[in-house]
């Protein structure tokens, strides 16, 4: 994942990660120049979970989200990618879930997961934006869903295939490179299992800059 200006954030995923069932190989941070506390958060993680994990965390300021999702991948040493942000939080069987497929079918080459709202305690903005805004998963057409890149996997060889998440994207850059996999011909593997909770817009004021700029 790719993070910057995370403080308030990161230790809800990281802990997740530390939670996992199926243990990733490695973790890659990619840091885009915080100006808070996130870099020392991760290291801390990093430390106090050296016996447990390999977390690398990476610095490239100024790098937008696709840049700093090409560098931890390129940086990454596995041959399958899974894929997060922070303000998630991963449950404890999501990447052994995510994985599945590529173990019960060598031929797979990306899995979509899916995500759900994980509201604040009295937050009832963030309530009401979970229910309108987002789709559920008995609502979802598998051959036609787009995996957002909380939660995805695919194989380092297709990232490599399709030129990578596109670095001229400022936003929105999960769905030009979903859009780039399908055009290669790459299967999309559907594992709605794979769930991941993030929390929605706290005011309208963030949500309208979410998706009135990037309509």
């Amino acid at each position: 994942m790719t993070v910057f200006n995370e403080a308030d954030n990161i230790e809800k995923v990281l802990h997740s990660i530390s939670q996992q069932s199926r243990r990733p190989d490695e973790v890659v941070i990619v840091d885009g120049g915080s100006q808070d506390a996130t870099p020392a958060i991760i290291e801390n993680f990093a430390r106090d979970y050296a016996q447990e994990l390999t977390v690398r965390l990476l610095s490239q300021p100024g790098c937008n989200i696709s840049q700093g999702r090409n560098a931890a991948i390129e940086a990454a040493t596995g041959p399958i990618i899974a894929a997060t942000d922070a303000g998630t939080r991963l449950p404890n069987n999501w990447l052994s879930e995510l994985i599945q497929p590529f173990e019960q079918r060598p031929e797979t080459q990306v899995v979509s997961g899916f995500f759900e709202a994980d509201p604040a305690a009295n937050a009832p903005f963030e309530v009401a934006m979970g229910a309108t805004v987002l789709p559920l998963a008995r609502e979802i057409k598998a051959e036609k869903f787009l995996p957002s890149s909380r939660s995805v996997a695919f194989t380092k060889a297709a990232w490599r295939k399709v030129g990578g998440y596109p670095e001229w994207l400022d936003y929105c850059e999960d769905l030009i490179f979903d859009l780039n996999l399908k055009r290669e011909g790459y299967y999309f593997e559907w594992q709605p299992s794979a769930c991941v909770q993030f929390a929605p817009r706290k005011n309208l004021s963030s949500f309208f800059k979410q998706y009135y700029r990037y309509a």
